[in-house]
């Protein structure tokens, strides 16, 4: 494992994004559609995000009108981001110390750039892959 790696080597390339009076049930449907586990608020694509809708955030209205909900009703306001050329142990240290499952990545000019995962962590960690083999 390299200490030196960088978060632009493991993240996630690319944003989902919605705008803050979008109804969770739109969000809903991303993130089960599409596997996201986190989707960014924000007014307009390319600027920095209001805030963010985990999964966790998601289910705590299970079994309400989720489509009279909208997103920044439920979003967390406190986006906590990482430059793409920190390393990943910076990044891991950033994780544990908010305890937080992602970060947002951003370039020098704070333009989102992806996200970077408690398991893309876990990844970078096993290393290449490999096969139980069995007699």
């Amino acid at each position: 494992m390299n200490k030196t790696r960088r978060v632009s080597d493991i993240y996630h390339k690319g944003v989902i994004l919605c705008k803050p009076d979008a109804p969770l049930q739109e969000v809903v449907r991303v993130m089960a559609d599409t596997e996201v586990h986190a989707v960014m608020v924000a007014d307009r694509e390319g600027e920095p995000p209001v805030g963010v809708i985990s999964h966790t955030d998601a289910i705590c209205h299970y079994g309400e009108n989720i489509a009279a909900i909208q997103a920044q009703d439920v979003m967390s306001t406190d986006v906590i981001s990482i430059l793409e050329d920190a390393t990943v142990d910076d990044a891991a240290k950033k994780l544990l110390e908010s305890r937080i499952h992602r970060l947002l990545v951003v370039d020098k000019s704070g333009r989102p750039l992806g996200i970077l995962s408690t398991t893309d962590i876990v990844r970078e960690m096993r290393g290449t892959r490999w096969v139980w083999y069995l007699d």
